[in-house]
C-alpha cells in the first residue's frame, strides 16, 4: 500500500495503488485547470470547423459582390446603348438642319435667292415626325416654315435664339412645355460666304412621337425598374412609366453633379433622393448616362434589393443559419473528444506538476496502451533523466562558477592594460607632434635672429659697395646684390615653411588657403578651395593637418603639372575630411610597390600622419587622370 500525498490529499484516506492516488488528486485540482484542455478542444474544434465554412461563406461573398458589380457595369452599358441611339438621331436632325442652312445660307435675304419657303418644305419631307421646319433672318423673324401658318408656340425662345447666334454652334434644347404641348427645339446657324452668322435654322419635335419611350423600355428591369430621359433642367422628356413627360426625375444636385463631371456612373442611394430632414425611401441604384449630342442624359431607378444579390436581410439569415450549424457540430465534436481525452490527461498534469515541485522519486502510475499511456511512460523516462540531469548540473554549476571567477579576473586585467595602452599612445603622439613643432619654431627663431640679420648687414654693405662702384669700380657686385635679395627672401620662405605664423592667429582653414595661393597660385596653377563651418581645434591636431595638407599640395607644385587644384576641408559627424583634387598627369600608385620603383616619400608621410591620428588617408590617382587625397582623421572626445 501506497500513503496517499499529505500536500495534496489531506486527511484522505489511504489509496490502495498509485493511480488511484493520481486520480483523487486530480479530483482536488481547481476546476479552471480541469477545464482548460476542454476548452482548448472546443476551441479547436470550433476552429477546425469555422475556417471551412467562413472560407465558403467569404468566396460566396465575394462571387455575389461580382456578380453585383457586373450586373452594375451591365446597367451601364445598356444605357450607353441607348443613349449612343438617341446621339445619332439627334446627330441625324442636325445634319439635315445643316444642309438646309448650307444651302440657303448664302443667299438668305439676297434677290434672287433660292426660296426659303420651298427649301423648307423639301427639307420637312426628310425629316421624321417633324412639328415644325422654320428660318429666321438676321432681323431675328421667320422667313419661311412649314408647315405654314405653324403654331407660334412651337418656335423657341428668343434667348436661345441669340444663345444659337453669339455662339455659331448647333444647340438642341431641353423639353419645353407650353399648355398640353411637349416640344423640344434644334438649332444650327446659317453662315455666308464671309463665315459670318446671318440666321438660323430650326426645327421643332415632340419626344412623345419619336418613340424614346421604346428604347427606354428595352432597359427596365424588374417591378421597380424606370428609365428616363431627362434633359438639362431635370425634366422628363421620355419615361418608361406612362405620365412622367414633363415631370420632375428627382435627385436634381446628383445628376448635376455626374453632368458637370461628364462620366457614367451607378450610384447608391435613398429612394427618390429626399431633402435633408425628410425620411429616406428604400436604398435605390441610379445609373446615369449623359449625351453627346445634346444636354440630355439616361437616367435608371430600381430598388437596389432588386439589383444586387448583397443587398437585404436573406443573406444574413443564410449566414446567421450557417453559423448556428456550426456551433451545434462543433459542441458535439467537442463534447466527445474532451471526455476521451481529458481525464488521462488530468492524471498527467498532476504528475507534471509533482515533477515540477522537484519531488522526482515516485514515478509515474501507467496509463494504458494508448498515445496517453505512451505519454506516461515517455514522462516517467523524463523524470529519471532529469533527475540525473539536475545532479550533474550541480556539479557542473559549481565548475562553471570557478572558470566565470578565473575568467573575470582576465578580462579585468586586460582592460586595465589596454585603458593604460590607449592613454600612453595619446601621451606619445602628443610629445611626438610637441617635440617636432618645438625644433621648428627653434629653428624659425634663430634664422630670424641670425641667419637674416647676417643678410640684411650684407645686403646694406653690398649697396655701399655698389654707390662706390658708381663712381669708377668694377660693377660686378650688382649681380651679387640679387643673389643675397634672393637669399634673403629664401630664408623668409624657410622660416614660414617651417612654422607658418597665420595657423597660430587666424586657424587651419586660412593656414591652408594661404599656403595654396603662396605655393600653387605662384606657379599659374588656379586653387578653389571648399570649406565647411569648422571651429578651432587642438594645436596638435590643427598642426597635424595643416602638415598633411603642406605635403598634398607641395607634391602638386612639384610633380603633379596641374593646372587646377581643388582643396575641401569639413567636418562630418565625429570626423575632418580632407580632401585635395589636381587634374595632373597621375601616376601609378601600385608601382611604388614594385622592385625598384621610386618610393613617393611625401605621400607615405601623409599616409603616417594619419595613422598616428587614429585615421586613415586613401590616395586614387592613375596615369594621365590626375590625383586625389582623401584623408578622414577622427575628432578628439574633448571636442564638443
Amino acid at each position: 500500500m501506497t500513503p496517499p500525498d499529505p500536500g495534496l490529499a489531506g486527511d484522505a484516506p489511504r489509496v490502495t495503488s498509485p493511480f488511484a492516488e493520481a486520480v483523487e488528486a486530480v479530483e482536488e485540482l481547481p476546476a479552471a485547470g480541469r477545464s482548460g484542455l476542454r476548452r482548448r478542444v472546443y476551441l479547436l474544434m470550433a476552429i477546425g470547423i469555422a475556417f471551412p465554412l467562413s472560407l465558403m461563406a467569404g468566396v460566396g461573398w465575394y462571387w455575389l459582390d461580382a456578380l453585383g458589380q457586373r450586373l452594375v457595369k451591365g446597367r451601364v452599358i445598356g444605357a450607353t446603348t441607348v443613349a449612343a441611339h438617341f446621339d445619332q438621331e439627334v446627330n441625324g436632325d442636325l445634319e439635315l438642319l445643316q444642309r438646309l442652312a448650307a444651302r440657303v445660307g448664302p443667299h438668305l435675304g439676297q434677290p434672287g435667292a433660292v426660296e426659303p419657303g420651298r427649301a423648307v418644305e423639301e427639307a420637312l419631307d426628310q425629316f421624321r415626325r417633324r412639328e415644325t421646319i422654320y428660318l429666321i433672318d438676321a432681323s431675328r423673324q421667320v422667313v419661311a416654315e412649314a408647315p405654314r401658318g405653324g403654331r407660334a408656340v412651337l418656335r423657341p425662345d428668343p434667348a436661345l435664339i441669340e444663345a444659337v447666334w453669339r455662339s455659331g454652334r448647333p444647340t438642341v434644347s431641353g423639353l419645353h412645355v407650353v399648355g398640353t404641348s411637349h416640344v423640344v427645339h434644334e438649332l444650327v446657324p446659317i453662315h455666308d460666304y464671309s463665315g459670318a452668322v446671318v440666321g438660323v435654322a430650326g426645327g421643332t419635335f415632340d419626344p412623345t412621337r419619336r418613340e424614346f419611350d421604346h428604347m427606354l423600355s428595352l432597359l427596365r428591369r424588374g417591378a421597380t425598374g424606370e428609365a428616363d430621359l431627362v434633359d438639362a433642367e431635370d425634366r422628363v422628356m421620355a419615361s418608361t412609366v406612362a405620365g412622367r413627360i414633363g415631370a420632375l426625375s428627382g435627385c436634381r444636385d446628383t445628376l448635376d453633379r455626374l453632368r458637370q463631371e461628364r462620366r457614367s456612373d451607378s450610384l447608391r442611394q435613398p429612394g427618390g433622393c429626399p431633402d435633408p430632414g425628410q425620411p429616406a425611401g428604400e436604398l435605390e441604384l441610379l445609373t446615369f448616362v449623359p449625351l453627346g449630342a445634346a444636354p440630355w442624359a439616361v437616367v435608371i431607378h430600381q430598388v437596389s434589393l432588386e439589383v444586387l444579390p448583397t443587398e437585404g436581410t436573406a443573406i444574413w439569415i443564410a449566414l446567421l443559419a450557417v453559423l448556428a450549424i456550426q456551433f451545434t457540430l462543433t459542441g458535439i465534436f467537442a463534447w466527445g473528444a474532451a471526455n476521451s481525452v481529458t481525464r488521462p490527461v488530468a492524471v498527467l498534469t498532476h504528475e507534471a506538476e509533482r515533477i515540477a515541485l522537484g519531488r522526482l522519486d515516485m514515478p509515474i502510475p501507467p496509463l494504458g496502451d494508448d498515445e496517453v499511456g505512451q505519454l506516461g511512460v515517455s514522462l516517467d523516462r523524463m523524470r529519471q533523466a532529469i533527475k540525473e540531469l539536475i545532479e550533474r548540473e550541480e556539479r557542473t554549476n559549481q565548475e562553471l562558477e570557478v572558470r566565470v571567477a578565473e575568467r573575470t579576473r582576465s578580462l579585468d586585467e586586460a582592460n586595465v592594460k589596454l585603458r593604460q595602452r590607449e592613454v600612453a599612445r595619446g601621451e606619445l603622439l602628443h610629445k611626438v607632434i610637441t617635440a617636432q613643432e618645438d625644433e621648428r619654431k627653434r629653428v624659425a627663431r634663430e634664422l630670424h635672429d641670425e641667419t637674416t640679420q647676417a643678410l640684411a648687414v650684407l645686403l646694406m654693405r653690398i649697396e655701399r659697395a655698389a654707390e662706390a662702384i658708381r663712381a669708377g669700380r668694377d660693377p660686378g657686385l650688382e649681380e651679387v646684390k640679387v643673389l643675397a635679395t634672393w637669399a634673403l627672401d629664401d630664408v623668409h620662405r624657410m622660416i614660414l615653411d617651417l612654422r607658418p605664423s597665420v595657423l597660430d592667429d587666424l586657424g587651419l582653414l586660412s593656414a591652408i588657403r594661404w599656403y595654396a595661393e603662396r605655393t600653387l597660385r605662384e606657379k599659374g596653377i588656379a586653387v578653389r578651395c571648399e570649406f565647411g563651418e569648422l571651429a578651432r581645434l587642438p594645436p596638435e591636431l590643427e598642426t597635424a593637418l595643416f602638415r598633411l595638407c603642406q605635403e598634398a599640395m607641395s607634391n602638386v607644385a612639384r610633380h603633379a603639372e596641374a593646372s587646377q587644384v581643388l582643396v575641401e576641408v569639413s567636418r562630418e559627424g565625429r570626423e575632418i575630411r580632407v580632401a585635395i583634387e589636381d587634374d595632373g598627369k597621375g601616376f601609378d600608385p601600385a608601382a611604388t610597390t614594385i622592385k625598384g620603383g621610386r618610393p613617393h616619400w611625401g605621400l607615405i608621410g601623409i599616409r603616417e600622419r594619419a595613422e598616428l591620428l587614429g585615421g586613415e588617408a586613401r590616395i586614387d590617382s592613375s596615369p594621365g587622370a590626375g590625383t586625389r587625397v582623401n584623408v578622414r582623421i577622427p575628432l578628439p572626445e574633448e571636442v564638443e
